[in-house]
């Protein structure tokens, strides 16, 4: 059962859905405070440092303590691929950093509609290169994202297995948005009980990001249609009562199909990106991404080179 305390709030935005909602459009989502700004926030056991060679706002978030000193993570943000940024992919990653207790590189990728698909792919793209660069090997870096992150990670796995390069160790997804199509049931089922969604609000942001509808089943811009054969483990959370329930459901189907390791944990009550709201569920959640993604870069060997200190 969901705990008196995420009830009682959730109720609170349902109830005020469509000002929440408004609100949220005009101006929380698209707060852009300077890279250096945000990186001296203190967050969640974190600290950061910007890195200012990427063309974009990025920063270095950093553990008190680096259990795994030769990793790295790379957060993807979300936003529908229309809003979010700098401080928006800090507050989301910094938790989960220190969970992990591994360095996590995080960026803010350029927008729709001004820069639709595949701007944010290439954004993505390089700040994997980024980390490359730095030293870190693909088996000692793990990808994160939420909502529209998640389905910017899977791309960007997706792009790194067709063009022959070596995979990621492992991809944490939260509220994962993979079908731009809306095919699934939960888009209709659970409009009354999600807090926080609007689907006609999520097709408007799919039009801007893909540039039509007849592009919304390509497997590059709807990943859930997609082949993930050869991708690295894969662990999805999801709340019970958020209409892209049906995306991480039916992508763990898909993933399974292609012999990849997946597994899907719905929390029950919980509404999109739930993560974000400081719930104990959202402790309990992101404590669980945090030790799988520590499992699965600290197992992994690394090769000769060494890892910066970036």
């Amino acid at each position: 059962m969901p705990s008196q305390r995420s009830q009682k709030t959730l109720g609170l935005i349902r109830a005020h859905k469509r000002t929440a909602s408004a609100i949220g459009r005009s101006w929380i989502m698209r707060l852009d405070p300077t890279a250096k700004s945000v990186a001296r926030l203190r967050m969640v056991g974190t600290r950061a440092k910007t890195i200012d060679t990427l063309g974009m706002p990025a920063v270095m978030i950093l553990p008190q303590h680096i259990a795994v000193d030769d990793a790295a993570i790379l957060h993807m943000h979300g936003g529908a691929y229309v809003s979010g940024g700098i401080l928006q992919s800090r507050a989301i990653a910094s938790p989960i950093c220190a969970a992990a207790q591994i360095r996590t590189l995080t960026f803010s990728y350029r927008l729709a509609p001004r820069d639709p698909y595949p701007a944010q792919l290439e954004d993505a793209y390089r700040a994997y290169c980024y980390l490359r660069e730095q030293g870190f090997a693909p088996g000692k870096i793990a990808f994160m994202g939420e909502s529209a992150g998640g389905n910017l990670a899977l791309s960007l796995a997706a792009k790194l297995r067709d063009a022959g390069e070596e995979m990621p160790a492992a991809i944490a997804l939260m509220s994962p948005w993979v079908d731009l199509a809306q095919t699934g049931d939960s888009y209709e089922r659970l409009v009354d009980v999600d807090a926080t969604l609007d689907a006609e609000n999520l097709m408007e942001s799919a039009i801007a990001f893909a540039g039509s509808p007849s592009r919304f089943m390509d497997g590059d811009i709807s990943p859930l249609y997609a082949d993930f054969t050869g991708f690295p483990p894969i662990q999805i959370h999801c709340g019970t009562h958020e209409i892209l329930l049906s995306d991480s459901e039916r992508l763990e189907e898909a993933l399974q199909r292609d012999g990849v390791q997946a597994q899907l944990f719905r929390w029950v009550g919980m509404c999109h990106v739930f993560q974000a709201f400081g719930f104990e569920e959202s402790r309990a959640s992101i404590h669980q991404i945090g030790q799988f993604l520590h499992e699965h870069l600290k197992k992994q060997p690394m090769p000769d080179e060494k890892a910066s200190k970036s």
